[in-house]
């Protein structure tokens, strides 16, 4: 099967202009937060602290400074990564790798997405590690939106040619999902500071075909639905968790899908701001349930250190 790529951009932007609109009776009210005018504000920003962007650093209304169109993070990340050794032994090896995010945002919150990273020990490989990561979609973090788009987190390789890139990509998931506003009683409860919230997202994905641990490709579809929670308690401080269903064994779970996942850390959005998070996104298992991928643990998982920053 060939994929028209350029018909596949046509259908991302027009879910945009369906989805990122909202219609009231006299006209299409895109949801894009208004640009004020940097002159506009009384004093320059000195305070480090209180700098948002890079527009408050430079002090210049130019260059899309302050737009926030651009905007991602470089951190380094470490974890345990169980390797076979020779073909018949399993070991232990520890990834240690720089990363760099960096987001687009082209248009509402419609944006390009990739991470990149350069890994300094190139023995800690696994099924589901990759050299870099991209997607495409509708991103909202408020209540009550819509997200859709692409994401590909297959195990892309830096040395992949144009043929296996195009493979993988097939192999990508087209997502839908959907933030739920919680009752204003119940966030009031759960209210402790300002950046106190609760957050779930229900969501369906569905990839054009996928690749199983014997390196053959099926060309059935898989889809999978599931649920994802995060809940900011203070101070930034947050943990978050999700869980996943796939359908009839048609559909395979291969050995590094996971049941579930989970995470915890700090995380500050704004720029210049130093943020410490782990999450475990692969091979979990529930328990009583059998694992295909022995001796995966809480090391397993992925400890970061970023450093955001928004343009």
């Amino acid at each position: 099967m060939r994929f028209d790529f350029s018909l596949f951009l046509r259908f991302v932007f027009l879910l945009s202009g369906i989805f990122s609109c909202r219609i009231s009776s006299a006209q299409l009210i895109a949801d894009e937060a208004p640009k004020d005018r940097y002159y506009m504000r009384k004093a320059r920003v000195t305070n480090f602290w209180q700098m948002k962007d890079f527009r408050d650093v430079f002090y210049r209304d130019k260059y899309l400074m302050g737009r926030q169109r651009f905007s991602g993070n470089i951190g380094y990340n470490w974890q345990r990564v169980l390797v076979a050794d020779n073909g018949t032994s399993l070991k232990y090896e520890y990834r240690s790798a720089m990363s760099f995010f960096l987001r687009w945002r082209f248009f509402e919150e419609m944006s390009v997405n990739a991470t990149f990273y350069g890994d300094f020990n190139r023995r800690a490989a696994a099924r589901w590690i990759s050299d870099f990561t991209y997607s495409v979609g509708r991103y909202h973090w408020r209540p009550n939106k819509l997200n859709f788009g692409y994401e590909n987190y297959q195990n892309n390789k830096y040395s992949d040619n144009a043929d296996q890139l195009a493979e993988k990509f097939m192999e990508g998931y087209l997502f839908l999902s959907y933030n739920v506003a919680l009752p204003d009683l119940l966030s009031k409860i759960i209210r402790i500071d300002s950046t106190s919230s609760l957050r779930f997202s229900p969501l369906f994905r569905f990839a054009p075909r996928y690749r199983d641990e014997f390196e053959r490709i099926h060309y059935e579809g898989k889809p999978q639905a599931g649920i994802t929670a995060r809940y900011t308690m203070f101070w930034n401080l947050y943990v978050e968790g999700g869980a996943y269903y796939y359908f009839t064994p048609q559909f395979r779970q291969l050995p590094w899908d996971p049941d579930f996942t989970y995470g915890f850390g700090y995380f500050d959005y704004r720029s210049f701001r130093i943020s410490l998070t782990y999450g475990n996104w692969a091979v979990n298992r529930w328990p009583g349930k059998e694992r295909e991928i022995k001796h995966y643990g809480f090391l397993d998982g992925n400890f970061r250190i970023i450093a955001n920053f928004q343009w």
